[in-house]
């Protein structure tokens, strides 16, 4: 026998620290929920891209009969004309909203009234998309036209049907 059986015994050794990979259960749920929340907000994002192309469109065209109007390539009853049928093509193929289509002279007016939640098409700069655009004399165009009509596709639901 040994005289101390103590010196034969080998070191303690600490068991090799835990790596970072695999992560434990909990981290895998929460990266799923933070991955299902980044997908559902760039669909939101898409879709709500996507919805509001035809006002942009409306707004850029807009911008590019102000312009036309501005430099004098259009006259007065052009520029009304084409912001009219720049309304109507947003409501009837872009929302469709087909009963909007045979509305003229004041029933269009009090429809943009009712949308725009003010009477400045009735009684307002805005009535020269009425009847107005139709009289013999040239359409006057008040500038406060081009911001009314601007401010309207700013708050027009693009909700089709609506």
């Amino acid at each position: 026998m040994q005289d101390d059986p103590l010196s034969q015994l080998r070191d303690i050794h600490m068991p090799v620290e835990p790596g970072w990979w695999p992560p434990a259960p909990g981290w895998w749920v929460l990266a799923i929920l933070v991955l299902a929340a980044i997908g559902i907000l760039i669909w939101r994002l898409m879709r709500s891209y996507r919805r509001n192309a035809p006002r942009r469109q409306a707004l850029a065209e807009l911008a590019a009969a102000k312009r036309a109007f501005e430099d004098g390539s259009i006259d007065g009853r052009e520029y009304i004309n084409r912001c009219n049928a720049l309304l109507k093509r947003l409501w009837v193929h872009a929302l469709g909203r087909q009963d909007i289509a045979p509305l003229n002279g004041d029933a269009w007016l009090a429809h943009l009234d009712q949308v725009a939640g003010s009477n400045q098409f009735s009684d307002g700069p805005g009535a020269v998309l009425g009847n107005a655009r139709f009289a013999p004399a040239p359409a006057d165009v008040p500038p406060a036209v081009h911001n009314l009509i601007a401010g309207l596709l700013a708050h027009t639901s693009m909700e089709p049907g609506r």
